[in-house]
């Protein structure tokens, strides 16, 4: 009679278990959400407020159409080096789909935890189900327009922090801080050239750290199988489209070193806007800080930005208000474009047969 009764309560005692298990894998997620606003908070709550808003009443209507339209421009500008990577592959995408599926999938990423990842499945759908690309394609050109994207991250915040380190009077520092330089240029240079010929160093240097420390730490490098294959897959893409396309190549790095500097003359406008025309080395400065927060495992690097930047421009002697100023206008200017973001991904996925204004 009772024996029915037995294997319900144990499946269902076991049902519960595994819903349990699975919250707490991805309770972390909500941990850092929740940590990143409790830091916000701290950062917040002793802000001399009516300084901050001194400062934001300076942005006239002319300065924030300025903002505006730079903004705009470096939508393209941003877009155009995974545009030119999809006709590279013989997949002809307009621009304007382009930026638009790349605001959808910065949105994703923008909101989840992470720098630069979460979108990229998103990416790859909008191409194959919008655009008719192949899943190879689709997925060769985000894997690669990814790679490109981290490298040249690497290579501007990297001299970057070179820059603020020896920038002294003292013509020693110079000296070796101009060795550094050509130092860190002559490993990429190296690691570039490598990928590119298709001795695959990315690949290779994990597995080098696989047999140096698997068995000290074998939980970390437990399933780093299938990362491996994905860098492999990735180092291959890059090879023979630098192969077959050098000068797309080429121009797909100029770029990203494009849209670098569209930041730097965003970030010396708006200061210069707030009233705090910067010198180059506080510009690089603000600059290093407000890009290294969104690095950090916080969904928008939230509570790192508000917490890093006042106190950046507070050391430099410029106030922490116009920090926490900068913050706000990029806080600002984030939630409109995620929300655009959102909206187009809304649009994609569940009104798929329907036109609308923006039809791409």
């Amino acid at each position: 009679m009772t024996i029915p009764i037995i294997p319900r309560k144990s499946s269902a005692a076991a049902a519960a278990s595994s819903a349990l298990q699975w919250a707490i894998k991805k309770s972390w997620r909500w941990l850092l959400g929740l940590f990143g606003l409790v830091l916000a908070w701290h950062a917040l709550k002793g802000v001399a407020w009516t300084t901050v808003l001194d400062l934001l009443n300076r942005l006239s209507p002319f300065a924030v159409s300025i903002l505006v339209v730079i903004n705009l421009l470096m939508l393209p500008l941003m877009a155009a080096r995974w545009w030119l990577l999809l006709r590279s592959l013989g997949e002809p995408v307009g621009l304007l789909p382009t930026c638009v599926y790349r605001i959808a999938a910065n949105a994703v990423n923008y909101l989840t935890p992470g720098p630069h990842f979460g979108g990229e499945p998103l990416s790859i759908y909008l191409l194959h189900n919008r655009q008719g690309t192949s899943l190879s394609s689709a997925a060769t050109s985000v894997a690669v327009d990814r790679l490109l994207e981290l490298l040249a991250s690497f290579l501007v915040l990297t001299l970057c922090l070179v820059t603020l380190t020896f920038v002294e009077s003292d013509p020693l520092k110079g000296i070796q801080g101009l060795f550094f330089v050509i130092a860190i240029l002559a490993v990429l240079t190296w690691t570039l050239s490598a990928l590119f010929t298709g001795r695959r160093p990315l690949s290779r240097s994990l597995l080098l750290l696989i047999r140096l420390y698997s068995r000290s730490f074998p939980a970390l490098f437990s399933k780093t199988g299938s990362l491996t294959d994905i860098i492999v897959q990735g180092e291959t893409m890059a090879e023979s489209l630098f192969r077959q396309h050098r000068y797309h190549f080429l121009l797909a790095n100029l770029f990203s070193l494009g849209h670098w500097f569209a930041i730097f003359a965003e970030f010396w406008l708006m200061s210069f806007f707030l009233g705090f025309p910067l010198s180059f080395a506080q510009l690089t400065a603000v600059v290093v800080v407000a890009r290294l927060a969104f690095f950090t495992p916080l969904p928008a690097g939230i509570g790192v930005l508000e917490t890093a930047l006042p106190w950046t421009t507070d050391t430099l002697g410029l106030g922490s208000g116009l920090g926490l100023s900068l913050c706000l206008i990029i806080r600002f200017r984030d939630i409109l474009f995620s929300l655009a973001g959102l909206g187009f991904t809304m649009k994609y996925l569940t009104c798929q047969g329907k036109a609308g204004i923006i039809n791409v």
